[in-house]
């Protein structure tokens, strides 16, 4: 998604007087005193980013026409209407599983749920418990659909290729690991299963990741996405719920640690106080020289709501000094050159019946 020439011209102060907002730091009504306004271009940004009735619950409200929210509602309760279908349907199945990321999130850190945008609906299943579920969904109609891939194709050993409805209003990412390696080293399946909290809503009741582990897999999600421009949805989620929640920094920090991602972890908490989140321990060992002046950058593109595409090669550098530690770079890579000789589609092999 390329900025606009609008978009491009935000100002690292333009950038900043919004994430404050976004982070709770700044007072809509204190800032209206001081005549502190958001920045149009910052708002047709995060709009671009999200949608345009989040930007303007982030932003304190006032940034669009009541049509306009309007219509941004409509489209929200239209994705969220199909993927309680998809849960009811899943629940006919017996199967147990654990809603993660956006749509459980909708409803931890929003009294309103259609404010924040849901593309698809992540579920979290036992591996032992796959093969039921898919079967089930697909005698109703789930296909599933590979995406243009790279030329190493599908990789992941989380989840598998977007599972479609019938009438494709719903988008199903089906997972058997929270997140892709390392997370799942730390943070498995069986951890997520006994921590999930009931959410009772809309006439649906359903388990959901804890306040501490979505918000871990905000962070493992964000260092996926490179620290770029998909990342700013889930910035802004961590941020509330850290707001919204209180949560255990030391039992997070501890699943970094062991799981062998401390160093994104920790990239990402100096980003979030960088962008003016308070509450937690912040890192505070300087970085060496190279990680220092790419997270200058990094940080810079996030306050300025990322006004340019950085290429093949300043993501790649992205990835290798903020994204991963040299483990897990060699892992990915591992993984990709066997993709080319090895490719997969993303689709899982079920077998028939039990």
């Amino acid at each position: 998604m390329a900025a606009s020439a609008r978009t491009a011209a935000i100002t690292a102060e333009q950038g900043r007087a919004a994430w404050a907002r976004i982070a709770k730091t700044a007072d809509p009504r204190e800032d209206a005193a001081r005549d502190v306004q958001i920045a149009p271009a910052v708002i047709e940004r995060l709009s671009e980013l999200a949608s345009p009735i989040l930007t303007d619950a982030l932003l304190g409200g006032g940034c669009f026409d009541q049509p306009t929210l309007t219509q941004s509602r409509l489209n929200n309760r239209f994705r969220l209407s199909a993927q309680r279908d998809c849960l009811h349907l899943i629940a006919e199945a017996d199967v147990p599983v654990v809603v993660i990321k956006g749509f459980a999130l909708a409803r931890m850190i929003y009294d309103d749920p259609e404010i924040r945008a849901v593309g698809d609906i992540d579920v979290l299943v036992r591996p032992a418990d796959r093969d039921r579920l898919v079967r089930h969904l697909s005698a109703n109609g789930y296909t599933f659909e590979p995406l243009p891939r790279p030329p190493w194709g599908f990789i992941s050993a989380a989840s598998y290729a977007p599972f479609i409805s019938a009438d494709g209003a719903c988008n199903l990412d089906v997972h058997i690991h929270p997140d892709c390696y390392p997370a799942y080293r730390s943070l498995t399946t069986e951890l997520v299963f006994a921590h999930a909290v009931t959410i009772d809503a809309d006439g649906l009741s359903f388990q959901a990741a804890c306040a501490d582990h979505a918000f871990l897999l905000c962070a493992t999600n964000v260092a996926k996405d490179k620290f770029g421009l998909f990342a700013a949805r889930k910035i802004a989620d961590a941020m509330r719920l850290a707001l919204r929640h209180d949560l255990d920094w030391a039992e997070i920090d501890r699943l970094a640690s062991e799981g062998g991602y401390a160093g994104p972890y920790r990239v990402f908490l100096r980003l979030l106080h960088d962008l003016g989140l308070r509450g937690f321990d912040v890192p505070h060992d300087p970085l060496p020289p190279r990680m220092a002046r790419e997270y200058a950058r990094m940080c810079a593109d996030t306050q300025r709501f990322y006004p340019d595409d950085p290429g093949l090669l300043a993501t790649l550098r992205r990835e290798l000094l903020l994204s991963t530690e040299l483990p897990v770079g060699l892992h990915n890579a591992w993984a990709r050159v066997r993709g080319l000789f090895r490719r997969d589609d993303g689709v899982p092999d079920v077998g028939g019946p039990d």
